[in-house]
């Protein structure tokens, strides 16, 4: 299994485990929520030119991540690289948005 694999698994799992501690109107609105706050900063990212300006969506994933409490999951050095950023943003909704496909 490749490194992807296994994140994207991981991911799965700890999301899982998240949202069961939530009623399932409570999960469908946290998903919802999610998702949505996501693909806002995907495209706010999209928009920064430099890893300089970044440095808020690096600061607003990390409080996601924690919230989720994927903090383990997750890389554990929240780059200000632009590149590692979007790969990790986009980890992240793929995985919420696998989640709420599977519900």
């Amino acid at each position: 299994m490749d490194t992807k694999s296994i994140i994207n698994n991981e991911l799965t799992l700890a999301l899982s485990v998240f949202f069961e501690q939530y009623s399932q109107e409570q999960q469908l609105r946290l998903r919802v929520t999610l998702i949505a706050e996501l693909q806002r900063m995907r495209l706010e990212l999209e928009k920064c030119e430099s890893n300089d300006s970044i440095e808020a969506l690096t600061h607003q994933f990390v409080g996601i991540v924690r919230y989720l409490q994927l903090s383990h999951t997750l890389s554990k050095t929240y780059s200000c690289e632009r590149e590692q950023l979007k790969h990790q943003l986009n980890d992240l909704l793929n995985a919420v948005m696998d989640d709420d496909n599977e519900r």
